[in-house]
Formats: structure tokens, C-alpha cells, sequence
């Protein structure tokens, strides 16, 4: 996520570094503070040199500030561990106050500071749950900044980077339910459909929230089709025709008009071998999508494979009119003129197909084959 190192590393204009003198040190609990430079805010700075302070001493506490800040939006810093160390010297309990911090500017709208010191105070406790989930609220936030000034990119890069904080926290604390109420949005987002589905139902599992829990039954409702329409592509790709077809005729009430759903019926069909039914509903999507070449080549070979050349070609010939471009309309129809003993006007599409796209699957091959054939 270099992106978003990088969006908090451009902060460090807001610091400056002060060092100690050479025969000086801070004793913190034990600590012995060395010759290291100690960052300061830029504001902080300008007001203690306004109040005259710097001529007396330095204000620890503006250090350690800084040093938190300085942490937190920039993780390569080369005394990182040093500034640990002093940060634990200083206070036992500085992971509860970075905390405090954090949250009190998430409240207030902060967003840039309140991640810088989620970020610090997740160096300092990985595994701080409470931290990790509010950091990608604050990420999230930041993320909608963006995508409310139509920076998709560079809102979609924080979003994604909170999702990645909110899947850490299922490997820490699975019972922490709020992590699945917030997950399946950033899953639904992203149209992830199915994996929304499975964390929210997790989700039921775990929180008893009545107010949440009908929210994310209304999210799980309005999903419903997006997830059986997932589900159908993937037991579709996966060659689980029967299982992909439960999924789609579920779509069928609701979507009965659509091409795609029509279309994807039909390859289900024909990939449990119900030729018929794959004639009728693909040919429906022809009907919703009539300038979709690929509706035509998958209607023309059902019939080619089941031997009904004639009709393919009839087939094929429509796509051809209504998409004049498609070369696969032409190979194909030209396979199922040689089909048919027609080998003149089997190469007459075979050419066509080779003019409009000579890199095509065995074209060349078909061609030269052809052209042997009838002594060219």
C-alpha cells in the first residue's frame, strides 16, 4: 500500500527537529534520551519560540507529540525504534492516551490525524482490536473524501486498505461482531456479493443488536439476486452446470427480461445437455440483446453439435447482419458451409473471418485446408 504510506509520509512538512547539545541528555524513568534529533510540530515550535520557552528548556510533552506524529506517518523513519523505546520510557500507560487521542479526532472530523495515531499506537499494539477497527473507519472516511471529489482511484485505494484492517481483526477475535456488520459493506462495495452474504450471516450469528441486525437483514434482502447471480458464475465457471442452474432460474422472477440472465441459463442447459432448453433461452436473450455476437455463435454451434447445420447457418447468417464485424460469425458459419459439402462459400467466410481478424483460432489452418481442397 504504497499509496497510502506515501499520503501520510507528505506530512512531514509539519515537523521540524531540535537536538540536544552534546553534554546534555533526559533521563526518562531509567530511559537516558541521547544525541538523536526529536521532532516537533511545526505549529507547536512556532508558538514555543513566540512564548520564549525554547531559551529555557524544551516542552517534553511537544516532543513526545511529535515523535508520536512523526511515527505514525512514516514507518521507514530511522529511529523508529529508539521513539519506542522513548515513548514506553515516558509513560506505561502511552498506548491509552495515543487512543484517546485518535478517537477524540475521529469524533471531531480529523481524519488525517486521528489514522496518523491509530497508525503509531498499531506500531506500538498490532493486535489492538480497538484500534485497527477504528482505523479503518478512519480510512473509510478518508475514502469517501475522495470519492465525494471524484478521485475513485485514489478513494477506492483507502477503502480497500480499511478492508484489509477489518480482515486482520478475524484473525485476532473472530466473536468481535462489529468487524462482520462493517466488513459486508466494504464487500458490497466492491461487489463482492457472495462474501457480503457469508460475513453478515456471520454477523446474525454473533451481535444482538436488534436495531444492526434488522439493518443487515434489509442488506442481506436487497443483495439477494447480486449473490445467486455470483454464485451461478462461479459453479458456471467450474463446470457445476446443475448447481449453476439453481442459482440462475432463482433470478428468473425478478429478471425474466434480461439477456444475461436468459443467456447464462442457457449455457447451463446445454452443459447438462438439454439442448432444447438451451435453444429456447438463449435464444430469449437474442430477443432482449440482438447486437451481441456471441449470443449468436453459442445459439449456431447448439445447433451445429446437435446436427441441425442448416439452422445454424440461418444462425449465424442473422449475426452476420446484425453484427458485420464479428469474425467468429463468419469462421463458423463457413465450417458449417463445409459441413454441408459447400466448400466454396466455406472459404468465401473463412476468408471474410481472416480479413477482419487474421490471428484468429485456426483460421489460417481452415484456410489452407480449403484452398487444397478446391485446388487453389
Amino acid at each position: 500500500m504504497n499509496y497510502i504510506d506515501n499520503y501520510f509520509r507528505n506530512k512531514t512538512k509539519d515537523l521540524t527537529f531540535i537536538e540536544l547539545k552534546e553534554d546534555s541528555h533526559i533521563d526518562l524513568n531509567g530511559y537516558k534520551l541521547g544525541q538523536i534529533p526529536l521532532p516537533i510540530l511545526v505549529d507547536k515550535f512556532i508558538k514555543e519560540i513566540q512564548e520564549g520557552n525554547l531559551e529555557k528548556e524544551i516542552n517534553l510533552k511537544d516532543t513526545i507529540d511529535g515523535i508520536i506524529y512523526t511515527m505514525g506517518i512514516d514507518y521507514e523513519f530511522p529511529h523508529i525504534e529508539e521513539y519506542k523505546n522513548i515513548l514506553l520510557a515516558y509513560d506505561k500507560n502511552i498506548k491509552d492516551y495515543i487512543l484517546y487521542k485518535a478517537m477524540k479526532e475521529l469524533e471531531v472530523g480529523d481524519m488525517d490525524n486521528s489514522c496518523i495515531n491509530f497508525r503509531t499506537l498499531l506500531i506500538l499494539d498490532p493486535e489492538n482490536i480497538k484500534g485497527l477497527f477504528n482505523y479503518a473507519i478512519a480510512l473509510e472516511e478518508i475514502g469517501k473524501m475522495h470519492l465525494n471529489k471524484n478521485k475513485v482511484e485514489e478513494g477506492e485505494t483507502f477503502i480497500k486498505f480499511a478492508t484489509i484492517q477489518l480482515e486482520k481483526i478475524l484473525d485476532i477475535d473472530e466473536g468481535f461482531s462489529l468487524v462482520y456488520y462493517k466488513l459486508g459493506y466494504h464487500y458490497k462495495y466492491f461487489q463482492q456479493y457472495v462474501k457480503a452474504d457469508l460475513i453478515w450471516q456471520k454477523f446474525f450469528q454473533l451481535s444482538k443488536d436488534q436495531v444492526l441486525l434488522q439493518e443487515i437483514r434489509d442488506e442481506v434482502s436487497s443483495i439477494k439476486d447480486e449473490v445467486n447471480f455470483e454464485t451461478g458464475l462461479t459453479y458456471l465457471t467450474y463446470s457445476k452446470y446443475e448447481k449453476a442452474l439453481d442459482s440462475f432460474l432463482k433470478l428468473l422472477p425478478k429478471h425474466k427480461e434480461s439477456w444475461n440472465v436468459n443467456y447464462l441459463i442457457g449455457q447451463a442447459y446445454m452443459g447438462v445437455g438439454y439442448d432444447d432448453l438451451a435453444i429456447e433461452y438463449i435464444s430469449k436473450a437474442i430477443e432482449a440483446n440482438s447486437e451481441n455476437p456471441d449470443l449468436y455463435n453459442e445459439l449456431g454451434i447448439i445447433y451445429f453439435n446437435t446436427g441441425a447445420v442448416p439452422k445454424a447457418i440461418d444462425v449465424f447468417s442473422d449475426g452476420i447482419q446484425k453484427c458485420p464485424k464479428d469474425y467468429k460469425l463468419f469462421f463458423n458459419r463457413g465450417l458449417s458451409y463445409v459441413q454441408l459439402g459447400l466448400y466454396e462459400d466455406g472459404l468465401k467466410d473463412v476468408n471474410m473471418a481472416y480479413d477482419i481478424n487474421p490471428d484468429g483460432e485456426g483460421i489460417i489452418e481452415q484456410k489452407q485446408e480449403l484452398e487444397k481442397l478446391i485446388g487453389l
